[in-house]
């Protein structure tokens, strides 16, 4: 008999370059362990699973499994996953549904992806998403199989300690105001936004200003500016990455669709106690929306977004007060704890 209480979690072959989910995976198998719960990373190759899991757990980001989001061997998969008369409990967890069409590639992609997100669903005997309006969305094609929201954690240790000495590094002293953010290139965030908040910034009254990309991109240092440098790090493993996130003052996240639950840098950033300012957009769960501890602001126009920035840039007494805020929240909702306990419970192990 299957043991109900072992449980295997199927991550995509890595490719070249980061691999957020496959981490993400490796911490939570760690996770369960410390829990007590036998987990098993495994990586998937379309073959057979192991008989004796009790339930087994997809991480699904079409472009994980297949070139342009094209995946027909996942779903033939569970489909003779489910015909088996002994057989684990089957959840999908979906990190990234389809693509939106704002383009005619886009559009074309995200009509196959729609079908084979069906499709997966169908193999599924339970459902989590990582942010909530995916959620609702998967509900009406879920025949009434349960779909739960999962949100998130972050995916770098804490670095809290490494404050001092990575602002060092960075050539950061106490009077220079660090603006951190995670890809000034990616094509999912707004550029403009973070060097509209960096000019507010120096002109609200501080001395030295330093935004600091985090991005995967090439190492480089511009100055857009009198008194505002742009270090852009390159790629950093994990625990550089996370002493950088500690170091600033600030963490800019200006997403075109809004923070959202399914935001690891995000995430990063409240766990290591820094203020976040973000942007509110069509994806923002409510649990963001109604924080506190956030600043958001409408996605369209950089200039709302800069004043927020520059609202509290001198005033370093309020940016711990949101920074001590945001870390609680994390701690209540978004910590690996958190995300265990509601697994196990939503698996019944």
């Amino acid at each position: 008999m299957p043991d109900a209480g072992h449980i295997g979690l199927i991550v995509a072959p890595r490719r070249e370059g980061t691999d957020a989910i496959g981490d993400y995976t490796r911490l939570l198998v760690a996770a369960l362990r410390q829990e007590a719960v036998e987990a098993d990373f495994l990586e998937w190759r379309a073959d057979d699973v192991n008989g004796d899991l009790g339930a087994l757990v997809i991480q699904y980001n079409p472009f994980s499994f297949g070139r342009w989001g094209f995946a027909p061997r996942l779903p033939l998969f569970l489909a003779r996953l489910r015909r088996r008369r002994r057989r684990p409990r089957i959840a999908v967890m979906f990190h990234e549904t389809y693509v939106d069409m704002r383009s005619a590639a886009w559009a074309l992609m995200g009509s196959w992806q729609r079908v084979q997100l069906v499709a997966v669903q169908a193999g599924a005997d339970i459902q989590f998403c990582s942010i909530q309006r995916w959620t609702e969305q998967l509900r009406r094609t879920a025949h009434g199989r349960p779909v739960h929201h999962l949100p998130v954690p972050s995916n770098l240790p804490d670095a809290r300690a490494e404050r001092k000495r990575a602002r060092r590094r960075i050539g950061a002293d106490a009077d220079t105001l660090v603006l951190g953010c995670l890809g000034l290139r990616h094509p999912g965030r707004l550029p403009g936004h973070v060097l509209a908040a960096a000019r507010a910034a120096r002109a609200a009254g501080s001395a030295d200003v330093l935004v600091l990309d985090l991005g995967p991109g090439e190492p480089s240092e511009k100055m857009p500016a009198s008194h505002i440098r742009v270090c852009s790090t390159g790629f950093l493993d994990a625990p550089d990455l996370a002493s950088h996130i500690a170091a600033a003052d600030v963490f800019l996240a200006p997403y075109m669709d809004g923070v959202s639950t399914r935001r690891g840098s995000m995430m990063a950033a409240l766990q290591h106690a820094v203020p976040v300012v973000g942007t509110s957009g069509h994806l923002t769960d409510d649990v963001l929306r109604d924080a506190p501890c956030l600043t958001l602001v409408p996605v369209n126009g950089s200039d709302g977004y800069a004043q927020a920035v520059a609202a509290f840039a001198t005033d370093a007494e309020r940016r711990a007060e949101l920074g001590a805020g945001g870390r609680r929240m994390y701690e209540q909702h978004f910590d690996w704890p958190v995300l265990v306990d509601r697994l196990r419970r939503h698996l019944d192990v």
